[in-house]
């Protein structure tokens, strides 16, 4: 996999698979009104099918027909039951779009994992791991800007849910950063300027990204949530910005 087609198909699919499996997660609780999750399935599904427009438009280099096959299965069964999750929200209770939820993220999960053995000169565990821990990265936070504004519609929804996500965010920032000096030996063909500690393809926005998302939990501890969801913001733009160098750097590398 190669060229710009690819990055895009890839940060697409890592949004819309970790969106869909971390709100799956939070619809879990059974604490949060089904029509959050109606606003989410619709979003999900809408990235899904950009997803799967993509990966229409990749170029490959020496490619492996059966592995393109099976990632293109997965893509496109991920579409389906992100159209399944929509459909599910309008059921009785919140256990179906749960089940579905997992398992199109785990679909999506599984997709990336196709994608990672079409990428030139890459351990493909190492890469999967990179791609996995981004889709979490990207949830995480969207699922945090979604949810603290949905509190301005359920005014009484506890504190604890949007902290449940923060302490994700921060786990998957903490995840992702490790991917990135563990590809980073991987990345030294393609450099960036402003590095952090010097290691290609680690990035200068981790650091960021991470700071922003402990601040939206500081806020969230203090009862801010409106502070909160303004912070996320902050934290999509970063995580984004620092998915988009390093999927660059790999596809480039």
């Amino acid at each position: 996999m190669t060229g710009a087609g690819a990055v895009l198909a890839l940060i697409l699919l890592e949004w819309a698979a970790g969106w869909i499996v971390v709100a799956a997660w939070s619809q879990s609780w059974d604490v949060i009104r089904r029509g959050h999750f109606r606003i989410t399935a619709y979003a999900v599904a809408f990235l899904a099918v950009l997803t799967s427009l993509a990966y229409r438009s990749i170029h490959y280099v020496d490619p492996s027909a059966a592995a393109i096959h099976v990632q293109n299965i997965l893509v496109w069964s991920f579409l389906g039951a992100t159209v399944c999750y929509v459909l599910v929200q309008f059921s009785n209770t919140d256990v179906p779009g749960v089940v579905i939820g997992y398992l199109a993220g785990g679909l999506g999960a599984a997709a990336l994992v196709a994608s990672a053995t079409l990428l030139r000169d890459w351990f493909v565990p190492l890469a999967a791991v990179g791609l996995i821990t981004g889709a979490a990265l990207l949830g995480a936070v969207t699922n945090g800007m979604m949810l603290g504004h949905w509190y301005l519609n359920q005014p009484g929804l506890k504190t604890w849910a949007l902290a449940r996500l923060t302490t994700l965010g921060i786990v998957t920032v903490g995840a992702s950063a490790v991917a990135g000096v563990a590809g980073a030996h991987t990345l030294t063909n393609a450099p960036t300027h402003g590095a952090t500690l010097g290691l290609s393809g680690f990035g200068d926005s981790f650091g960021p990204a991470f700071f922003v998302v402990w601040a939206a939990r500081r806020c969230v501890n203090i009862k801010s949530i409106q502070s909160a969801t303004g912070l996320y913001y902050v934290a999509i733009l970063t995580a984004g910005v620092a998915e988009f160098l390093v999927r660059y750097l790999m596809l480039n590398a």
